[in-house]
């Protein structure tokens, strides 16, 4: 330590105050006759440095001494290890040397010269630090003024209203300077709203080593090579801004920096080889840039790199290099949708630190290394939306992982036995691919599992019986596969079960009487099985749900009078509920779709339904009335109320529905005309058939469109009939009606006539035989012979 010290009076001050021989002569007498020995010099806070402690401590007996030999209290302020310099604002020399101790009658002696050298040393340091401290004023006002031209030429944005200096070192104090030792060292202006350009005069600042202008309205024709000038520039980062141009071929001769950021630019080009001679980057951003060509291979000699980030290049076209394999020390590889094609190489499994990997959205092909759940510290791997194939790697070192994402894919084979013993994991999503056989027990027993998707596969047996009990489960999707058995009872043990999607599976039986209890569910989806019994009661008033889908199945049992109040979406198509649907259904101030059809449902339409924009209660048992002030069904677009014993007229008030564009009223005893106003619907699907309606129908639905939307309504008829549309014209039947009735009149006047005649002839017939009858009787007599 002490030759440590010497060499930095030798740098700094020997050339001013003192030869090198004094320095020796002063190390030897301290050497010879001191025990322990530690001399520090401290400016104080005045600017001036006009004062300076200097203590020369020398243990004796426990007691402390002043370089005048005045007895104070026992030392309490000797460091506990030597420094010769701080990077504080104030200066630290030390020096401590430990040997052999002297006589103590020697000491005083002694200690009286070393005191008489340390005094002559003082005074020249301080006149030295006097100087530098007026050299510093000068720098400190330099860089403020320019800091002020970087704000006009900016247009004195308002986020930078601030910058009023109020003395040379003022400046030091705004939120996006940092300063060392009285000097910038930093500029940043995140999410600034700044509209300008990066101008040469900012390397006047020689001591700058960040720049940071993240999400602004920095512009340029090309990459601002005058940044170059900045000899200790560190930290690049001009993302998410409106830089142009290539990315130039000797950005390397920024050899210092640790940190580039490029992301969201309008760089383009390839991605030049040079950047893999930036030996010192830690960070290296270049996301959602349109850069062409491919990614190249010399990144993989950036050995210091930690943070990688190459996603969302549209226009690039690569293969994944394999000698990304030598970055040792990258924790953070980003790569998604970047047109990433053929396969991961086996060298992936060397990137020994990595922790985050995603590759997704990609044309990945082939296999999955057996590698890639090698490294120790892996805890993230994006890996959807490519083209693997093949099996997933059965062994699996990464016991680490939180979040494995192997979806939409075509992935064949079994879940490995090794995710049953990721004790961190809290995401596994598979879905979409081709895997089967069982879902392993130990996935259930898991820990800290989240969400567990494994929807579209072609998994079959039943569903881990633990699920739920020893982990805050909270999203279960296990749609469109071959489960079979039923859903666990202990999935909301927990309290934390948001979503159950296991629609179309082979699943049986009753619902878990948890979900009666089970206040956090709000999406279940369980449609297309064959679950049976009773909804518990809870299930339906439950405080968050807002999706409720169970058609399909074979549920029985009765609507309860009051519905959750935050459902929104109530499917229950397909089941044999029963009963009266209750008018307190209306009470989900939040429903808008109620699909109940082809359920044992009787009684009448209940009135209220304001909030629906969908209502199908199609094949049930209705009967009643439509109900009058079905006007306030405002919301409504599509209504099916077919194959019911619905009777009575359509009221007028169904055609002030104007956003109503499916409506189906067909297969019921509705009779009386079609009232004219529902002719102002725009409908797209339309049906009245088999009920007894009569009169025209409105002329809009005069044409081929709707042709099957009024069969076996023997009493409608068309003003102009279509091709197509089944109906009498309503002239023509009014001219058949006519005729038929002229006709009526003539047959009928016939037959009067003809009766009349008739009762005219056969008066004069008896008339004249009453006549006859009585003549012959006065003319013929009797004679006796």
């Amino acid at each position: 330590m002490l030759e440590d010290c010497e060499n930095f009076f030798l740098e700094k001050f020997a050339n001013i105050f003192f030869i090198r021989s004094e320095i020796q002569n002063f190390q030897s007498k301290l050497i010879q006759t001191v025990g322990y020995y530690s001399i520090n010099l401290n400016p104080t806070t005045n600017p001036v440095l006009t004062q300076w402690l200097i203590q020369v401590l020398l243990l004796k007996s426990q007691r402390c001494y002043l370089s005048q030999l005045k007895p104070i209290n026992r030392c309490k302020t000797r460091t506990p290890a030597p420094s010769c310099c701080r990077k504080t604002h104030q200066l630290i020399v030390e020096i401590r040397v430990q040997t052999r101790a002297r006589s103590k009658a020697t000491q005083p002696q002694v200690m009286k010269k070393t005191t008489l050298i340390f005094l002559h040393i003082s005074i020249y340091i301080s006149t030295f630090f006097h100087f530098l401290s007026h050299v510093n004023s000068q720098l400190s006002a330099q860089e403020q003024g320019i800091l002020l031209n970087l704000k006009k030429l900016w247009g004195n944005p308002e986020s930078l209203k601030h910058w009023i200096p109020t003395n040379s070192s003022s400046h030091c104090s705004w939120p996006e300077i940092t300063c060392s030792n009285a000097s910038i060292i930093g500029l940043s202006f995140r999410d600034y709203n700044i509209n300008g350009t990066v101008t040469p005069f900012i390397c006047n600042l020689k001591n700058l080593t960040t720049f940071d202008v993240y999400n602004n309205s920095f512009h340029s024709t090309e990459f601002p090579r005058a940044l170059y000038n900045c000899s200790k520039l560190e930290v690049l980062v001009l993302s998410q801004n409106y830089f142009h141009g290539a990315i130039p071929n000797d950005i390397h001769r920024m050899s210092r920096l640790r940190e580039l950021s490029l992301e969201g630019n309008n760089f383009d080009g390839n991605i030049p080889t040079s950047i893999g001679r930036l030996t010192e980057l830690r960070k290296l951003m270049l996301i959602t840039c349109p850069l062409i060509g491919s990614f190249p291979p010399e990144i993989g000699n950036l050995s210091n790199l930690e943070e990688l980030g190459l996603a969302d290049n549209s226009k690039i076209v690569s293969t994944f290099p394999s000698e990304f394999g030598k970055l040792k020390k990258l924790k953070f590889l980003w790569m998604a949708n970047t047109n990433l094609i053929g396969e991961i190489p086996n060298t992936i499994g060397e990137m020994e630190a990595l922790e985050h990997l995603d590759l997704s959205t990609n044309s990945l092909t082939g296999k999955i290394p057996d590698s890639l759940f090698m490294p120790k510290n892996l805890r993230i791997v994006y890996l959807y939306k490519n083209k693997f194939s093949g099996e997933i790697p059965r062994v699996v070192k990464a016991l680490n992982l939180n979040f494995v994402d192997l979806s939409e894919n075509n992935l064949v084979g079994i879940v490995p036995d090794d995710f049953g013993k990721l004790k961190n994991l809290t995401s596994l999503a598979l879905f979409l691919n081709q895997l089967s056989g069982k879902i392993p027990d130990s996935i259930g027993r898991l820990p800290r599992l989240i969400h567990l998707g494994l929807f579209n596969n072609n998994f079959s047996g039943s569903l881990p019986l633990e699920l739920g009990s020893y982990s805050m489960l909270k999203r279960l999707w296990v749609s469109t596969n071959k489960l079979t058995g039923q859903l666990p009872e202990h999935l909301c043990d927990n309290g934390k079960l948001v979503e159950v999607i296991a629609s179309e599976n082979q699943l049986v039986g009753e619902l878990p009487k948890s979900f009666g209890n089970c206040n956090s569910l709000e999406l279940v989806k369980i449609y297309r099985n064959n679950f049976s019994g009773n909804i518990p009661s809870g299930l339906w008033t439950s405080s968050n749900l807002n999706m409720l889908m169970l058609s399909d199945n074979s549920f029985t049992g009765e609507l309860p009078e009051r519905l959750a109040w935050n459902l929104s979406r109530l499917e229950m198509n397909n089941n044999k509920f029963s009963g009266k649907i209750p008018q307190g259904v209306s009470s989900s101030r939040n429903l808008l779709v109620l699909k109940a059809s082809n359920n044992l449902f009787n009684g009448t339409i209940p009135r209220d339904l304001s909030g629906l924009t969908t209502l199908f209660l199609d094949q049930n048992r209705l009967s009643g009335t439509l109900p009058s002030d079905i006007n306030s069904w405002k919301l409504l677009n599509t209504l099916n109320l077919s194959r019911n014993e619905i009777s009575g007229q359509i009221p007028k008030e169904l055609g002030s529905l104007l956003g109503l564009t499916e409506l189906d009223l067909s297969e019921n005893q509705l009779s009386g005309p079609i009232p004219s106003k529902l002719g102002l619907l725009k409908l797209t699907s339309f049906n009245l058939s088999s009920n007894h309606l009569t009169g025209n129908i409105p002329s809009e639905f005069e044409n081929d469109a709707y042709a099957h939307s009024f069969l076996n309504n023997p009493g409608l008829c068309a003003n102009r009939p279509s091709r197509y549309l089944n109906l009498e014209n309503c002239s023509s039947r009014r001219q058949k009606s006519s005729k038929t009735y002229y006709k009526l009149i003539a047959w009928i006047t016939g037959l009067v006539v003809v009766v009349l005649l008739g009762l005219f002839v056969s008066f004069f017939v008896i008339r004249d035989y009453k006549k006859g009858k009585h003549g012959l009787h006065l003319k013929w007599k009797l004679v006796s012979f």
